[in-house]
């Protein structure tokens, strides 16, 4: 694959993205656990350790398509259906393992993954209406 210019930008922006995007997570995950640590704080390491597989979870599948749109279609679309799956299970068996294991409860992962989900969809909106008003 040859150089091209409008990938380097692409790289270049999807990179910014990504960066942006974990600094928004970590400062949403630093505020929530702060504000749990007043009510709960046994709940803490769960939601963190939750909140840091979601964003990380985000992190890899932007990395999938980042990578699946450098690619031709035919491959993009084989690189597509093997990774997300392992993406997947990867992150089932790490919930699975923290759950089995008695290392942290259910609830505080879950919610702590659902809530990194939410603050990168909130995120990627704000960043698209921001990219369109400068447009």
């Amino acid at each position: 694959m040859g150089y091209n210019a409008a990938a380097v930008g692409l790289e270049a922006l999807t990179i910014r993205i990504s960066s942006r995007l974990a600094l928004v997570n970590v400062s949403a995950c630093a505020a929530v656990a702060g504000i749990l640590v007043f009510f709960d704080s046994s709940i803490v390491p769960g939601f963190a350790a939750g909140f840091t597989i979601g964003a990380l979870n985000i992190y890899w599948l932007l990395r999938i398509a980042r990578r699946g749109v450098r690619m031709s279609p035919e491959k993009a679309g084989r690189f597509v259906t093997m990774a997300y799956p392992i993406r997947f299970a990867l992150v089932a068996a790490l919930f699975a393992l923290f759950i089995v294991k008695g290392l942290m409860s259910p609830w505080p992962l879950v919610a702590g993954f659902t809530l990194s989900i939410i603050t990168a969809v909130c995120t990627m909106i704000y960043f698209a209406r921001e990219e369109s008003f400068n447009a």
